[in-house]
């Protein structure tokens, strides 16, 4: 019955969510785009009831993001002006574009030199938290690739091309090099989260995405990452195509329907009691510290609840992601820490919101740079709310300041011999 009532108030929720803006990428859809899909074991397996208040008070949240959306969009005009450039795109962006790839790719070549070759790379991929234990600035250099690849496409939308078919074939070629740094890190979130960004690009700089078109999209993504997740598994015993059909897990592993739930049942079946008091927050700080200059380092939320959770049999393998609220109870106990997260998350919510408002007053005041800048910003930016709902705050925390920091740096680079072009 619980379940059910559950199911009814998220469909109220999110019929709330698109009838309050219309934008299929604002905050709100990302937000309940998590609180969906993650959570989604909840209505399919028995949980506590400890779990389902907290799921309750994550759909009411939702509900208020909507009705704070809704409010901040009241007086605007219903929809945004889109519109290319009339200059052609500056060879010179391309070529720095390229320059700067350079630096993701031999990040990643050194890092699977580091971790054993090509001929290791499959167990690199299944053992990457621990044979990357101490890499992380390495992995933050990898991550550059992301935001490099959206500008790119950035501006094949915001700019005339002089010659479309050759430019957009060198982006094609571009996104190729994407896959081929991406796909070692082991990640089905950061290479299929580029496709949505781009979606969030091409939405804002050519024309809206159909929800129709959203809703397909949505779902092949989704079955491309239970595909993956399963590929990622059974990565040692994958050796031609017919293999795919005897994989352990099956061809498609579905654990990312419970990633939202796994964490909050580990919490909640059995008492933690080694409270963090806020030290796993201070990891997005002290994460930036090198290992060997300080090998005691505090320990990141997902670590701390992958060793409760695992007990003496923890190898370091693999780690869990937390989410706000099991977080936020592993630092501050279970009463207290459950009110740091809604307010913490509240907070967020207000942020997004306000800089999503910020987006759509400022997108059409600015010119070619200026626009692919503020919405590929706004692309990293406008899921945070729902990636807390499942993520690990320094992980999240980590990956958005160095993105938004090479972005602007990119930006201004591109700037600085700017005249007429943007």
């Amino acid at each position: 019955m619980v379940p059910l009532m559950l199911f009814i108030l998220l469909l109220i929720a999110l019929g709330l969510c698109f009838a309050s803006n219309k934008d299929i990428f604002s905050p709100g859809k990302f937000y309940h785009l998590s609180l969906t899909v993650y959570f989604a074991d909840i209505f399919l397996s028995e949980h506590s009831g400890d779990v389902y208040a907290i799921y309750l008070g994550l759909i009411l949240t939702g509900m208020v993001m909507s009705v704070v959306e809704a409010y901040s969009l009241s007086g605007r005009q219903a929809s945004l002006t889109r519109f290319r450039s009339t200059d052609v795109c500056p060879a010179r962006f391309i070529l720095i574009l390229w320059l700067l790839t350079l630096i993701p790719v031999l990040a990643q070549c050194y890092m699977i030199h580091l971790t054993g070759g090509l001929g290791s790379l499959a167990t690199a991929v299944m053992r990457r938290v621990a044979d990357r234990r101490g890499l992380g600035w390495l992995g933050i250099l990898v991550k550059l690739i992301e935001p490099i690849n959206l500008l790119y496409f950035g501006f094949g939308l915001a700019y005339r091309k002089r010659r479309p078919v050759i430019w957009w074939l060198g982006y094609g070629v571009h996104l190729l090099v994407f896959a081929a740094v991406a796909l070692p890190k082991g990640s089905r979130g950061f290479v299929l989260g580029q496709v949505v960004l781009m979606m969030v690009i091409y939405n804002y700089l050519r024309r809206p995405v159909k929800l129709r078109y959203a809703v397909v999209g949505g779902a092949a993504l989704l079955i491309t990452a239970a595909f993956l997740g399963a590929v990622r598994e059974n990565l040692g015993r994958i050796k031609n195509l017919d293999d795919l059909g005897h994989m352990r897990s099956g061809t498609l592993q579905w654990s990312l329907l419970s990633y939202g739930l796994m964490q909050l049942d580990v919490v909640f079946e059995r008492d933690f009691t080694d409270y963090q008091y806020g030290k796993t927050f201070l990891t997005a700080a002290t994460n930036f510290v090198p290992r060997a200059i300080w090998p005691e380092k505090f320990e990141s939320g997902g670590v701390v609840l992958t060793k409760f959770a695992h007990g003496r049999y923890y190898t370091g393998k693999t780690n869990m992601t937390p989410g706000i609220v099991t977080e936020s109870i592993l630092n501050f106990g279970y009463p207290l820490g459950i009110l740091w997260a809604f307010a913490f998350l509240s907070l967020v919510i207000l942020l997004m919101v306000r800089f999503y408002t910020c987006l759509l007053n400022r997108i059409s005041q600015r010119g070619g740079v200026g626009r692919v800048y503020v919405v590929a910003l706004y692309g990293g930016l406008a899921s945070v709310a729902g990636r807390l709902l499942v993520g690990e705050f320094a992980d999240i925390f980590i990956g958005l300041v160095p993105k938004v920091a090479f972005l602007s740096i990119v930006v201004l680079l591109l700037r600085l011999r700017l005249c007429r072009t943007g």
